[in-house]
């Protein structure tokens, strides 16, 4: 049989006021009031009515959301997976989700509109820029927020896979297996993964003793069709041999990248390796299987969520790196054509 607050009030011998204070833990109630309160509501099977009870302590029980602006889109694999870590993170909590639409707007427009008013409980971002003007907006509204990425400032909750280290791994490994003419396709510029990649790129041409080339580092913008682009403008030095093996920052672009390889009439990896980074479940379907740096994706999506649930519970900023392995190890990679 189900009561009211009002009812169990009086079967507790307690103002409203002092039960809804016990029920939300509120630190003013006496340990041994909130004790006899909670006790009791077990007893009748008490249920609070969600809606009040968040109207009261202020909470919409609404978590805002945003996806990366063009040229990347909410239909990338590796943010699909990341959205079911966090989704079903927060539907398990009562959270919802609240998705703004950003194409026809700048994305800090439609941020500033997000909290305003206290539409949402907390925002969850991604792809960390070395100068955001997001985390300002943010931090002057009030509103927690939590980051898929590592940021550049400090006291900013964020969660990401090892970027650095990662790319130190590929380069390596593809280095033990003979090869030291390795390109690789960046991404978007500005952002801190672009930058935490590429130095990682570097750290293991300097780990082979390898010296940096320019002419091996290729523009690209973490889209299928900027890794396309980027094979197709340097065919010329893959043609010539001057590349042996190729190392792009996430798979997508990888993907696009073998597409122009094969169209060339390349063989992979015969005429040439080439690594992927995300570990994206397409690459899992192509042949064969794309040999990739694989992060913990859906893992993200929940440590995102439990992050920022953290956050607007007023706890301390948590800043979190996930390990990454490498998989696929002999399917895309292979020793330099010809022993050269």
């Amino acid at each position: 049989m189900k009561i009211t607050m009002a009812e169990l009030a009086r079967k507790c011998g307690y103002s409203k006021a002092t039960v809804s204070r016990a029920l939300a833990d509120d630190p003013r109630v006496k340990p041994e009031t909130k004790s006899l309160i909670l006790d009791v509501a077990a007893q009748y099977n008490y249920q609070p009515h969600m809606v009040a009870s968040n109207l009261a302590r202020r909470r919409t029980k609404t978590i805002g959301l945003m996806f990366p602006k063009a040229p990347r889109t909410i239909a990338d694999p590796f943010f699909l997976e990341y959205l079911h870590g966090v989704s079903e993170t927060l539907f398990e909590q009562g959270y919802s989700l609240l998705i703004p639409q950003v194409r026809k707007r700048r994305v800090m427009e439609t941020l500033a509109q997000l909290v305003a008013h206290s539409r949402v409980d907390g925002i969850v971002l991604t792809e960390p820029l070395l100068r955001d003007e997001r985390v300002e907006l943010l931090r002057d509204s009030g509103v927690p927020f939590v980051f898929l990425g590592s940021t550049v400032g400090n006291n900013v909750s964020w969660v990401d896979g090892d970027n650095r280290g990662g790319a130190l791994a590929a380069v390596r490994l593809l280095g033990s297996l003979g090869h030291t003419r390795i390109a690789t396709i960046t991404g978007e510029p500005g952002l801190v993964s672009t930058e935490k990649r590429l130095a990682g790129y570097y750290d293991g041409l300097q780990a082979l003793g390898v010296e940096r080339r320019d002419d091996l580092v290729w523009p690209g913008d973490f889209t299928r069709q900027g890794g396309y682009n980027a094979v197709r403008d340097n065919l010329r030095q893959i043609t010539a041999g001057a590349v042996t093996a190729i190392f792009s920052c996430n798979d997508l672009m990888a993907i696009g990248a073998i597409q122009a390889l094969s169209e060339a009439g390349l063989k992979i990896p015969a005429d040439i390796s080439i690594m992927g980074f995300d570990g994206i479940e397409v690459g899992q379907y192509l042949t064969p299987p794309l040999t990739t740096v694989q992060q913990p994706v859906f893992r993200l999506g929940q440590e995102v969520a439990r992050v920022l649930l953290g956050q607007i519970e007023k706890k301390e900023p948590i800043q979190l790196t996930l390990p990454v392995e490498i998989i696929n190890e002999t399917n895309t990679i292979g020793p330099v054509p010809g022993g050269k």
